[in-house]
């Protein structure tokens, strides 16, 4: 009888500590997770990367004005296009990294798809400012051989994000469109 009592005691603390110890977090998620979390650090990297080109660009540009010598508007746009070159090859680099990511779980990719959409924003802000000044100072003629493969390649990198993060292009598309119309208002006044 004692034995059959405390046998019945014995099952309830059993369960009751089975439910209390800390449960193994599933393989799968953790994964995802760090894939996710290697898809930001990709781009943060790269945003911290273009930063040093973009900044270059900006200080070349504040250099050329109205007054400048057609020498200094030659070296000017070299070095521009030094620097948009140096962009292209860096997002590159980027979109083949995180094109060896797999994708994220809905539960992962909504904790952090809004910090990861951020920072794809400040990075293609970024580079559209660094263009606009560009064109700002010498005019889109100066750009015209090197913005094709620079915007093919951050076209690249976000369709790689995309299969990392579902619905990333969803989250960046109204930052897309306003670049994109900005850059047609200013091509429609444009006379090749």
């Amino acid at each position: 009888m004692k034995s059959s009592f405390l046998s019945i005691l014995a099952l309830p603390a059993l369960f009751l500590g089975a439910v209390a110890a800390p449960a193994a977090a599933p393989e799968a998620a953790l994964v995802e997770k760090r894939q996710l979390a290697s898809a930001y650090s990709i781009v943060d990297s790269l945003y911290t990367e273009i930063q040093q080109y973009t900044g270059a660009i900006n200080e070349t540009a504040a250099g050329v004005n109205a007054n400048s010598t057609a020498a200094q508007n030659a070296t000017a746009a070299a070095t521009f296009i030094t620097n948009i070159e140096a962009i292209t090859t860096a997002v590159n680099a980027a979109t083949a990294e995180s094109n060896l990511l797999t994708p994220a779980s809905t539960l992962v990719r909504r904790q952090t798809e809004a910090a990861l959409a951020a920072l794809v924003e400040n990075l293609l802000l970024e580079v559209s400012g660094a263009l606009n000044n560009i064109i700002g100072t010498l005019g889109l003629t100066s750009l015209l051989g090197s913005l094709n493969p620079l915007v093919s390649s951050l076209s690249a990198l976000l369709l790689s994000l995309e299969q990392v993060v579902n619905n990333l292009l969803t989250v960046v598309e109204e930052l897309v469109d306003g670049l994109l119309t900005g850059l047609s208002v200013g091509l429609s006044g444009l006379a090749l």
